[in-house]
């Protein structure tokens, strides 16, 4: 017998004897929710709500819950048919039990991530029949870099996330072993993927599912992703909101939703500068931080056997990939659902880290400390917090993997996990609370709110302003030619009240009324080639930009004050 089978029969003899003297019990998975839940959870209610996405999903929903009308999402007043209604739910959820504050707003986000954690432990035990990689596999879940940002953030792809998990694995499960349970349970999961998202929670999956049964050259397995008990499940989910709208609302929401929403997202680039093949290529080994590299060995190791579940995995990652690259419209979130096959290898290269293995611990080293690396640049970034007691824990780790290479051999995983779980709390308790401010009008809203006259919001408006005062202010759109190189059909996104500057020269200029006008700093490089600014006076700096007034006499025009040096650069 060649030393590479004893080897292997080695290590699938110690897989099954960790199998059958350890067990994930529905008590163990409790645990682990509990603590997952409360790791992401932790500092959740130091960080303020954000502009421009964040402040749109919380406003929204505390319009819903203000209305009384939870089928029907609407801001400011008007019917926004943006997401679907299932973000809105559960934040207006959250709203009513613990009242309009950003712990609240960022509550279903945790919860969300909490739950995909122990769904995937459970999958993976239910697969692979490994204790060990089902463990790894939801701790490197909580620990994965985007999971650990999306999971405290106030946007849809964390519910996604928990829906596209029972999709994928119970349809994979359900072909595999012929289960109609699981089948239904994969329609109904991916109704309720819709009712986050889309349509492309149904047919993204479906797209992976064909191509996985094309992959084994098993074109007949094909027929058993569609049996009429999971249709008629998934209908179930979707036709009392989709069906209730229609009735409601009729073309407005088709054309809004499905038009503007949906197909133009496929076929018009709304943000044209970031429309390139590579895009998520940068992105996605850096989603996967610290388990890129143990991901990569992995999908490299299993390559020659080619497992049904290894093609089912690696279908998914990939064509995720794929098929978001294909669309015109590229945001950092999209392929937020391909880290779950990449952890799933990750997992099961984990027992190959513990026993010391040269190769995968190198490249289990080389994903931490390119975190690490990346963290440590925040906080320099981050001038502000205490950051002593995380260097010192970065030193540790220095010192444990590496100057005690062959000593830690057992516990280079564990170290890894615990020093990353340590570098998040402290990220979370002195960096995020002292950034996102910059990114929040909340430090500001007051101060605009509570100057005597009418606000306007220059060029951009953040919806995290009505959030927190309750005014809605109006938008001044400056006429600057070539501001923007996206299509003109994105312009139909914005609901919130809005004048021309045409319009309000007309209404206002010389008019004597108390205007004020808030330009942030962003937008402070539009404002300078304005043809109007010579008709506001700065009235105060404030954290997000500056806070302008209307001259009183038209004689006073272009006696502004000098712009500040943060204004000028």
């Amino acid at each position: 017998m060649s030393t590479k089978r004893q080897k292997k029969e080695k290590k699938e003899k110690a897989r099954q004897e960790a199998f059958s003297t350890s067990h994930v019990t529905e008590k163990s998975l409790g645990f682990i929710f509990i603590l997952a839940f409360a790791f992401l959870l932790w500092g959740s209610w130091a960080l303020p709500i954000t502009d421009p996405v964040e402040s749109n999903y919380a406003l929204t929903a505390k319009e819903m819950v203000m209305s009384g009308n939870w089928m029907s999402p609407q801001i400011y007043g008007i019917y926004w048919y943006d997401k679907p209604i299932m973000v809105y739910w559960l934040l207006s959820i959250s709203y009513s039990i613990l009242g309009f504050t950003d712990l609240a707003a960022r509550l279903p986000s945790a919860f969300c991530g909490a739950l995909s954690v122990t769904l995937l432990t459970w999958y993976v035990r239910r697969i692979l029949k490994d204790n060990i990689a089902a463990i790894w596999a939801g701790l490197m879940l909580a620990l994965s870099f985007e999971f650990w940002i999306i999971s405290h953030a106030i946007i849809t792809d964390s519910i996604l996330l928990l829906f596209t998990i029972p999709t994928l694995l119970s349809a994979y499960i359900g072909v595999m072993e012929g289960s109609r349970k699981h089948l239904i349970i994969a329609y109904a999961a991916a109704g309720f993927a819709c009712l986050t998202k889309g349509p492309v929670g149904l047919v993204l999956p479906g797209i992976l599912l064909v191509l996985w049964c094309l992959s084994m050259k098993e074109p007949k397995k094909i027929l058993s992703l569609f049996p009429i008990t999971g249709i008629l499940a998934f209908l179930v989910v979707v036709l009392p909101w989709y069906g209730g709208m229609y009735a409601i609302h009729g073309s407005d929401f088709v054309s809004q939703f499905l038009g503007l929403h949906n197909i133009a997202r496929a076929t018009v680039s709304e943000h044209p500068e970031d429309n390139h093949w590579y895009y998520y290529l940068v992105i996605f080994p850096a989603a996967l931080l610290p388990w890129t590299g143990m991901t990569i060995y992995e999908a490299v190791r299993q390559w020659k056997e080619k497992t049904p579940f290894y093609r089912f995995l690696m279908v998914w990652m990939i064509g995720t990939i794929l098929f978001y690259t294909l669309m015109a419209t590229k945001y950092v979130t999209y392929t937020y659902i391909s880290i779950v096959p990449a952890i799933i290898l990750s997992a099961m290269c984990a027992l190959l880290v513990r026993e010391g293995e040269k190769a995968s611990s190198l490249c289990a080293y080389g994903g931490f400390f390119f975190l690490i690396a990346a963290l440590v640049a925040g906080t320099i970034y981050i001038k502000e917090g205490s950051w002593l007691l995380f260097y010192a824990v970065i030193l540790y780790a220095v010192w444990e993997l590496i100057l005690r290479w062959k000593k830690s051999s057992g516990r280079r995983l564990t170290v890894i996990s615990a020093v990353t779980a340590s570098a998040y709390l402290f990220i979370i308790m002195e960096g995020l609370p002292n950034y996102l401010p910059s990114r929040s009008i909340m430090d500001s809203a007051n101060d605009i709110h509570d100057a005597p006259g009418i606000h306007y919001f220059f060029h951009s408006y953040p919806a995290g302003y009505t959030y927190y005062t309750g005014e809605t202010g109006i938008r001044l759109v400056p006429s600057l030619p070539d501001e923007e190189k996206r299509s003109a059909l994105w312009n139909e996104k914005y609901v919130m009240p809005s004048e021309s500057d045409e319009d309000f020269a007309k209404e206002y200029k010389d008019s004597g009324k108390s205007v004020y006008l808030f330009v942030s700093k962003s937008d402070m490089k539009y404002f300078k080639e304005w043809p109007m600014k010579d008709d506001f006076t700065k009235d105060k700096d404030l954290p997000r930009g500056t806070l302008y007034h209307l001259n009183d006499e038209p004689e006073a025009a272009g006696e502004t004050a000098p712009l500040s040096p943060a204004e000028e650069n």
